[in-house]
């Protein structure tokens, strides 16, 4: 006697198959460069760019204070330092068919704004982020210098970021006068360099010992957290510059940083946004109402305030193949 079977013979136009509703996830990057500049958007009719002003120390040098009894010293002269930065635009957008919009199985329109808004945010961090490379206060780990070459260039295997790299980045950012935020020097690390700073004798001894023995000790949840006046903010945006190093190793840029280090200013009358034009409402570009628009729309400009506020230690990684 023949038996029907689901999708055999005859019955293989009854198979078919279910949709979830629900669309994945996709991999995102990790969004906190913007969160740590100093925030002064420009208002309307105020143009494109800002302009941030400094009136610098008075100096103070052994003998160039001293008075004589009756008699004046020379009047000193100010300084003003201003650093001024220029806004620009950034988008991408999408259209949509109206066929594919009222017969399509999935909500593209829908996706579209969720992901533009992922992509903007992805996008603007990018900007700050790249900005900060423009620090001139730059560490080497190893004091990597090879003959004919020295700097990130020079960086390689074995040149890891690690405890005595991070004390001389305190140090550094301690004598130039820079001040923490909340206590705590920034310090923005990928996965990569935690995984090696987690090998570090130092900084597991410090975590082992000093850290609270609980549940949320660094050891525990992988989260570096604090040590030796660092915050530490993970981060899989940070910059690499692959094979930009010896042997081509990739070289990781480990961003430290305190207050008024950088700045972030966005224009406050065109505010990041995304963006639907709907079918019809595209006039004569759209005759028969067949198309819908979505994309997403910013300005934004970041710039390095000053130097002695912040530092990039050059680093390689054991966990990145070229290293």
């Amino acid at each position: 006697m023949a038996v029907e079977r689901l999708g055999e013979a005859g019955m293989a136009n009854t198979m078919k198959q279910t949709y979830d509703k629900r669309l994945l996830s996709v991999a995102n990057l990790d969004t906190v460069f913007m969160k740590y500049g100093v925030k002064k958007p420009i208002p309307p009719k105020g143009g494109k760019s800002i302009e941030f002003r400094r009136f610098e120390k008075v100096t103070v040098t052994a003998g160039s204070y001293s008075l004589t009894e009756g008699t004046h010293n020379t009047a000193i002269a100010a300084t003003i330092s201003s650093v001024s930065c220029t806004i620009s635009q950034y988008g991408q957008w999408a259209e949509v068919s109206d066929v594919l919009d009222t017969q399509g199985f999935d909500p593209v329109i829908a996706e579209y704004v969720d992901k533009f808004g992922l992509a903007m945010a992805e996008g603007l961090d990018i900007v700050v982020r790249n900005a900060l490379s423009d620090c001139t206060t730059l560490q080497y780990a190893d004091s990597a210098t090879v003959v004919g070459t020295s700097g990130a260039g020079a960086v390689g295997s074995g040149n890891y970021l690690d405890a005595a790299e991070l004390r001389e980045m305190d140090r550094t950012l301690a004598r130039a006068g820079a001040r923490k935020i909340g206590g705590r020097w920034v310090c923005f690390i990928h996965p990569d360099n935690k995984m090696d700073l987690f090998e570090d004798a130092d900084i597991v001894e410090a975590f082992q010992h000093a850290a609270p023995r609980a549940d949320n000790n660094p050891l525990f949840t992988g989260v570096l957290g604090d040590w030796m006046g660092f915050r530490f903010v993970e981060s899989n945006n940070l910059r690499v510059r692959t094979s930009y190093g010896m042997s081509g190793a990739d070289v990781y840029e480990i961003v430290c940083l305190g207050q008024e280090a950088y700045a972030v200013s966005e224009l406050s009358a065109l505010a990041a946004r995304t963006i639907i034009h709907p079918r019809g409402s595209g006039g004569h570009t759209d005759p028969l109402e067949q198309k819908s628009t979505v994309g997403w729309k910013a300005a934004l400009v970041a710039k390095v305030l000053n130097n002695n506020f912040m530092g990039i230690i050059y680093c390689a990684s054991s966990r990145t193949p070229s290293a």
